[in-house]
């Protein structure tokens, strides 16, 4: 059964949080055959603040499993792969799957109500059938008189057809 835990533990976040996190099969789609989706969160009080930037960060922690764009629904925003110590930005055409990423936004609303935020739909790569997914997320927003950062999130037992709901403070 999917679980989640801060890290550390008594990490705390008023602002900016990872939120509703599932994952599914992907029909007709041998290459991608699960897909994703991860959402950014903020408390109503936000929902009209617009960030200079949004970013949300994934650290695969399966061995052999990792994320790839979605093959149906177009990722939208900067997609960075870690290489060699540092974020490197790839192309629309040229985005590989990999096991660390970062997504970046530019002016952007993180929410519009309490549970409905900035959702990302991604591909799943080498996950097992039976298997589970373990991994880390956190996101982080820069705003003009302040940044601000989520709660690093691992996530452990996720399994296709399991969803994690709401803020995951």
């Amino acid at each position: 059964m999917a679980k989640y835990t801060k890290e550390p533990p008594d990490c705390r976040s008023e602002i900016l949080f990872v939120g509703t996190t599932g994952l599914r099969p992907l029909a007709n789609s041998p290459d991608v055959p699960v897909e994703m989706y991860i959402d950014i969160l903020a408390p109503e009080s936000y929902m009209s603040v617009y960030f200079e930037q949004v970013s949300l960060y994934i650290e695969v922690l399966t061995e052999g499993v990792k994320i790839a764009p979605h093959p149906t629904i177009n990722p939208t925003g900067e997609w960075s792969i870690w290489d060699g110590g540092q974020w490197v930005v790839t192309s629309p055409m040229s985005r590989p799957p990999t096991d660390r990423l970062r997504l970046r936004h530019y002016d952007k609303r993180v929410t519009s109500g309490s549970t409905n935020g900035k959702t990302h739909w991604l591909g799943v790569t080498g996950l097992p059938s039976t298997g589970a997914l373990e991994m880390r997320a956190h996101c982080d927003a820069i705003n003009a008189v302040a940044d601000t950062r989520s709660c690093r999130i691992h996530m452990d037992d996720f399994h296709v057809g399991q969803q994690l709901s709401g803020f995951l403070d």
